[in-house]
């Protein structure tokens, strides 16, 4: 049997001759042709950014996904219209062209790169047509590749055939002749005029601050939600209304396909039982067909714009309640990260913010004096004194949690762009967790510390959600829609971090909210890296916090269990009052702009793992660069200045399973055969002092590998584990450890076998010192 890496996926056939594979760049020869004519299925901005920048005239014609065993009439209204409504329902054009590069954004302002689709024509067709308007040179491409970099994937599982063909004449005119004459009839521009005046306006105004001196060098067009609202909502009237009706004149499609549109949502309930959200949208999209035309007439007619007008706006809010639209009001700070327009020589850090105005970007991020990062760091540190001095038993190491916290929220912005840049493989990516979660008794200040990144960041303390007020308390399936509230936070496509308080303890202990959130969203980003904002969250911590396992391996977990003292409250408030007054973001403008330049060189060492914990320091360059700020303000490191990443997380396990052991050791049972230990997890009940969670709660604390048969060592009434890993793992001496005999000298003396490291000291020893 032929190795799977013997076996060729992208085969490329060049003017007959099967070739080694080419790259994207040597297909599509930019410095050889100049204009590129194409009928594809797929296009993505980083292709476009990557490959198709330097052509100076593009032509894109994109291709229907075909469904079998549907009529003639029924590829009109539930494939093609049906596709084109949907992509304009879901700003797919605006999303594309905001992901262009500013210069690639120009050339579709100016007509030199147009993309189309045909909203009533089913398009399979797929080829690529190059030439030179100088030299007269062609290229023919034939083949199944799409204009995305995953078509050329040779990893992908995929096959692709390219066939390639230079110069030959009568087949690149004969191609060209059937777009001229039988494509172009039937498409219509997928970046709308309504999405070129939205975004030519955005360009005026950025001129005018740009004359005015407000700001400096061109940046990209990004499009608000509001802006592409409106933007959908007239291209979807303008395909039901002028560009469907544009064809039924000019005999395109049949003029009874408004019956078609009208009896399209009949026969629905197979296709229902398909994936629930994808029905949801084309069941709307249906009922806009449907109700686009007008009713019980032999030969339906378009009804006027200003109903379908209507209808579209009706449209596109009834899936969403008012409590709904109101949760998703509640995130209002929006920070763009755009690595393609970054420009370190011209002092552009690739981050944007709205401008006061909200009509366009602008860039964010500025150099600092060295008097300023002084005073910045003296503003940290004047909070971190306050911690020192009103928390009850502070000490240095506690204090790093708070000072992790602060140096997590400064690289948040950049945490997509790390991830990509540390990871071999996907699976690495967890390595960079998009989740900071601090857990906090009450009185412990982690509100106030939220609200201190948020002014260290953003310059204002008000981006902080409350998680328990995103719904009212009445609300039906609150728990769940809260969930959706959040996922739909952090999809917006800011990198800011979403800012979270109180998170309630259900959200970390129920599979369902847990994994779909913090599991679902980083396996996205693994494999897919792009912006999506990570979420910094506090959460009661009452000594019974627990994770799912697969939740703690992708969150980063700082425990700041230590109250601030009672009797100095009224102290602490106006200190921290005071401290708070000083705090402003300039030393975060440095910082980005300081990041942004460790991002583009190549030399960065990204990869930092700990020799003692064997984790990646995700954190490494941006304590690199705090250390750098230390040395140029002429500062000492302070003590709570980690040199690693915190571990909280474990470190709360081994405590709650060690304290377990020290006062039930009875409980252990040990298997000699086995070396193992057997342990009645149903014993962790009320009746015996525990809370009703507690089998759970310690459950998910005992890591896999230290049970016996792996993770079903961990299920069922009897937990069964590794008797000398245990005793490691918690710090506590090994009784049932195997004695040895050792000769020396010829003197026989009995010994215990210990492993050649330091040894740990108890958990009792560590408690009190």
């Amino acid at each position: 049997m032929t190795e799977t890496a013997d076996i060729r996926k992208i085969h490329i056939v060049f003017d007959g001759q099967e070739t080694p594979p080419l790259k994207i760049h040597q297909l599509f020869d930019s410095q050889k042709y100049d204009q590129l004519i194409a009928v594809t299925g797929e296009i993505t901005a980083d292709f476009i950014n990557k490959y198709l920048s330097k052509f100076i005239s593009i032509d894109v014609a994109l291709s229907s996904h075909s469904t079998s065993e549907l009529s003639a009439d029924e590829m009109v209204t539930k494939v093609a219209l049906t596709s084109a409504l949907l992509s304009s329902a879901n700003k797919e054009a605006a999303k594309l062209f905001s992901a262009l590069t500013s210069d690639n954004q120009t050339n579709v302002l100016n007509n030199l790169f147009r993309v189309s689709i045909a909203p009533t024509q089913v398009i399979h067709s797929k080829f690529y047509l190059l030439s030179n308007s100088t030299t007269h040179d062609t290229r023919v491409i034939l083949g199944s590749v799409d204009l995305d970099e995953a078509s050329f994937d040779a990893h992908r599982n995929q096959f692709e055939e390219v066939l390639v063909f230079d110069n030959d004449v009568r087949l690149y005119q004969n191609l060209a002749d059937h777009f001229k004459k039988d494509l172009r009839p039937v498409l219509k521009p997928f970046f709308t005029s309504n999405l070129v005046k939205a975004a030519q306006k955005q360009v005026e105004e950025g001129k005018k601050d740009q004359d005015s001196g407000k700001q400096s060098g061109k940046g990209p067009v990004i499009l608000d939600n509001e802006t592409t609202d409106k933007i959908a909502e007239t291209d979807m009237v303008d395909l039901l209304k002028h560009d469907l009706q544009r064809d039924i004149d000019h005999n395109l499609v049949p003029e009874m396909i408004t019956k078609s549109m009208r009896d399209i949502t009949m026969d629905r309930s197979q296709a229902k039982e398909k994936i629930a959200k994808q029905v949801k949208q084309h069941d709307t999209i249906y009922t806009l067909q449907k109700e686009a035309v007008s009713p019980r007439a032999a030969k339906p007619k378009l009804k006027t714009r200003e109903k379908i007008t209507k209808q579209v706006q009706d449209a596109l809010i009834s899936g969403m309640s008012p409590q709904q639209r109101d949760a998703e009001k509640k995130y209002t700070t929006f920070l763009y990260d755009r690595p393609m327009e970054r420009n370190i020589a011209n002092n552009n850090s690739g981050l944007y913010v709205p401008n006061d105005t909200g009509t366009h970007p602008i860039p964010f991020g500025k150099i600092a004096t060295i008097s300023e990062i002084r005073d910045g760091l003296r503003s940290i540190d004047a909070v971190m004194k306050g911690y020192q001095q009103f928390v009850v038993d502070y000490d240095a190491d506690y204090g790093k949690r708070f000072f992790e916290a602060i140096l997590y929220s400064f690289t948040a912005p950049f945490l997509w762009e790390i991830r990509s840049k540390t990871s071999l493989n996907p699976e690495d990516g967890n390595d960079v967790p998009n989740f900071l979660i601090l857990g906090a008794t009450a009185g412990s200040g982690k509100s106030t510390l939220l609200r201190i990144i948020n002014q260290l960041t953003w310059n204002t303390d008000r981006s902080l959600i409350d998680f328990g007020t995103i719904y009212p308390s009445q609300t039906p399936q609150k728990k769940a829609k809260t969930v959706e509230a959040m996922e739909h936070y952090m999809k917006l496509g800011s990198s800011y971090p979403v800012l979270l308080d109180e998170i309630e303890p259900y959200f970390f202990q129920q599979d369902q909210y847990s994994r779909h959130l913090i599991v679902d969203t980083m396996n996205e980003l693994v494999n897919h890296p792009h912006p999506i904002a990570p979420l910094i969250g506090t959460t009661n911590y009452d000594s019974g916090f627990t994770m799912l396992r697969e939740t703690a391996r992708r969150t980063y977990y700082l425990q700041i269990d230590k109250v601030i003292d009672e009797s100095q409250k009224g102290a602490a408030n106006q200190y921290i009052f005071n401290v708070r007054k000083t705090l402003n973001n300039t030393l975060f403008k440095d910082f980005v702009m300081r990041m942004a330049n460790l991002l583009e060189d190549d030399e960065t060492p990204w990869r930092d793992f700990n020799s003692a914990t064997g984790r990646l320091d995700f954190l490494a360059m941006t304590r690199q660069l705090f250390k750098n700020y230390y040395e140029m303000a002429n500062l000492p490191l302070p003590d709570y200045f980690s040199e690693t990443i915190c571990d909280d997380f474990k470190e709360s396990s081994r405590n709650r399973w060690a304290k377990l052991y020290l006062t039930q050791q009875d409980d252990f049972q040990y298997r000699q055969g086995d070396d193992s230990l057997l342990f009645d997890i149903s014993k962790l009940n009320t009746f015996n002092g525990f809370t009703a969670d507690s089998i759970e709660k310690y459950r998910n604390a005992l890591p896999i590998e230290l049970c016996v048969d792996g993770i079903n060592g961990k299920r069922g009434k009897f937990v069964e584990i590794k008797a000398p890993e245990f005793f490691r793992w918690i710090g506590e001496h090994n009784p049932y450890e195997k004695e040895t005999t050792v000769v020396n000298n010829d003197e026989q003396s009995t010994a215990t076998v210990e492993e050649e490291k330091p040894k740990k000291k108890g958990f009792w020893a560590r408690l009190f010192g």
